[in-house]
């Protein structure tokens, strides 16, 4: 029998394998491995700066949508779900980052806390409550509650999973949560290309028309944009563990061929 001393991530010739990087297995990867990082940042930031303004001056007359004044409450909850919010899609964005998650895991566990504490949870929780009285009718009001109980639920296993120290499935439903929270941006997305190709505006200034089309637009952006992203992610983690079982699988013929 032949005893190999190769360290993992080394050819046997002693150069690293190009599956972990220059310095092994454990070293964070590459920036071109992760080509997603700077783009996702880039949507991110456009997605707030856009969005997130109208809501610091805490002046009902700036919110895109309208304060129902039925409900003195709902203009207030309204911008603690879009604060809180905010707070979940920039520390979600912290916690898939590679480099930062390998390089310092004291900083990826305190974002996963703020994550699921300050963001997800008390975001979820108002959601669920803003949709209740959300002027853009019924379906998205029922897309909205959908997502809010989603969200919360993928972020409190994914939170578990990790307190059990069960690392791997905390992965996997956390990749399912960041889906979740970008829902937000594809949906935005969506009704912008609605906007300019299967819904265009109504060229009329009647009230009821273009509620109508606000409510029909809302829906149709709603729910594909957190669905699709679902999708993706199941998609992605499918994929990525057929991956891993093939590479476990030729990893394990590679050792017997050498014994």
């Amino acid at each position: 029998m032949t005893i190999t001393t190769t360290r993992p991530g080394r050819s046997p010739g002693g150069e690293a394998d190009p599956r972990h990087g220059a310095d092994g297995p454990d070293a964070p990867p590459r920036w071109w491995r992760r080509p997603w990082v700077g783009p996702l940042a880039l949507v991110v930031a456009v997605f707030l700066a856009m969005g997130i303004p109208r809501y610091l001056t805490f002046d009902p007359a700036d919110s895109k949508i309208p304060p129902d004044p039925q409900y003195p409450w709902h203009y207030p909850v309204l911008v603690v779900h879009v604060l809180t919010g905010t707070v979940a899609i920039v520390t979600c964005c912290l916690q898939v980052w590679p480099a930062l998650r390998q390089r310092h895991p004291g900083v990826h566990r305190l974002s996963g806390r703020l994550y699921v504490a300050a963001g997800v949870l008390p975001s979820g929780l108002s959601g669920l409550a803003v949709a209740y009285v959300s002027p853009s009718g019924l379906s998205m009001q029922l897309s909205t509650a959908t997502t809010s109980v989603l969200w919360i639920g993928t972020a409190l296993v994914g939170l578990r999973m990790v307190r059990q120290g069960r690392i791997a499935e905390h992965r996997r439903w956390m990749v399912r949560s960041f889906a979740l929270t970008m829902s937000i941006v594809v949906s935005r997305v969506l009704g912008v290309v609605y906007d300019h190709t299967i819904l265009p505006p109504p060229a009329t200034q009647d009230v009821a028309e273009l509620i109508a089309w606000g409510q029909e637009r809302a829906g149709l952006a709603a729910w594909p944009g957190w669905i699709l992203p679902l999708l993706v992610a199941e998609w992605w983690l499918v994929e990525r563990g057929a991956g891993a079982r093939h590479r476990a699988r030729q990893a394990r013929r590679k050792a017997a061929v050498r014994t």
